[in-house]
């Protein structure tokens, strides 16, 4: 690309020095300034929106992991109660099954024990 100095260096009489004249470059920085600050706003509302959901997503995991631990803590008072109940039901099971137990209830339907000569033995 080839620029364009015209009118900006002035050549004096008998020495030929040549002075420069900064030229303004208005239009080319509002241009690139406008650029700049589209570019600046759009990484600034990336940012904020990035923030907002870093904040938002944050928040939901602690909500998640508190109701998790709040489950935790129901199952393992559930599960307590339910051991219980099953040696509850075990010791009811084996009182159930002893002999006393048996022939109280055999009596109670109309069953008696066998006599001596009602025995057989195989």
């Amino acid at each position: 690309m080839v620029n364009d100095y015209s009118g900006s260096f002035i050549a004096i009489n008998s020495r030929c020095k040549k002075t420069t004249h900064r030229q303004k470059t208005a239009s080319k920085s509002r241009g690139f300034f406008s650029a700049t600050r589209l570019m600046w706003k759009t990484l600034a509302t990336m940012l904020f929106v990035t923030v907002i959901i870093g904040i938002a997503s944050t928040a939901w995991y602690g909500w998640q992991i508190q109701l998790a631990l709040d489950q935790i803590g129901k199952d393992a008072i559930t599960n307590s109660e339910l051991i219980m109940d099953k040696r509850l039901l075990i010791v009811q099971r084996d009182l159930m099954q002893t002999r006393e137990h048996m022939e109280k209830s055999a009596q109670k339907i109309g069953l008696y024990p066998p006599e001596k000569n009602q025995l057989r033995y195989p």
